[in-house]
């Protein structure tokens, strides 16, 4: 059954990603694992059919865990799983905080027909904090001030802090069964990685 605009804490659901057809027959969609108020397990298995059969989560890898916003779950197709939850899972420790304040525009696909101009907050790259209530009020501890464009294995490791939407998270959803992967175009944008045309449906959602 498909719910939306509710939130319990530990609910198996599974999310629509890129929704391709309206009649639901060529539709992608990923299990995820409600938890806290905001946050998402996202579980590296993916199906067409939206049928999951008799899956163990404790057996099925975390692709990662990142917060939405409600615009998200209410915008969202999402579907409630009698699955049971795992319970035993550990946020990591750190994240990657954009640099510099403001904003900056980004250009993709320069000089092809394909080009496109995108607005990105931050002035490009960034840091890796640890996030942390311990004193009782939310402190950042910076634990690397700035992180080489060179340093992919920190970079890859770690989720931003941004909160994400709908419709820019489903796509990255969707890009994440395309590449076999968790990739995070955002997070290529910021770096100023070099960007893939399969990136394209991602860069239009988040430019207009």
């Amino acid at each position: 059954m498909m719910t939306k605009n509710v939130w319990k804490a530990n609910q198996v659901i599974s999310i629509e990603t890129r929704c391709k057809d309206e009649d639901r027959k060529n539709n992608i969609y990923v299990l995820a694992q409600m938890i806290n108020k905001a946050q998402l397990l996202i579980f590296d298995l993916f199906s067409d059919d939206n049928n999951w059969g008799d899956v163990n989560l404790n057996e099925v890898p975390i692709l990662f865990s990142t917060s939405v916003t409600r615009q998200f779950i209410k915008n969202s197709n999402i579907y409630k799983q009698n699955i049971k939850p795992i319970t035993n899972y550990k946020f990591p420790k750190y994240k990657i905080e954009s640099l510099g304040m403001g904003s900056r525009h980004v250009t993709v696909w320069k000089g092809t027909t394909n080009e496109r101009k995108v607005l990105i907050l931050g002035q490009g790259g960034g840091r890796l904090i640890e996030e942390g209530m311990s004193t009782g009020s939310y402190k950042t501890k910076i634990i690397m001030p700035s992180i080489p464009v060179t340093d992919s294995e920190t970079i890859d490791k770690y989720e931003l802090t941004n909160v994400r939407v709908y419709a820019e998270f489903n796509e990255r959803l969707y890009l994440c069964y395309k590449f076999g992967k968790n990739v995070d175009p955002l997070k290529d944008l910021i770096f100023d990685r070099p960007i893939p045309l399969e990136y394209k449906e991602y860069i239009d959602i988040i430019s207009s």
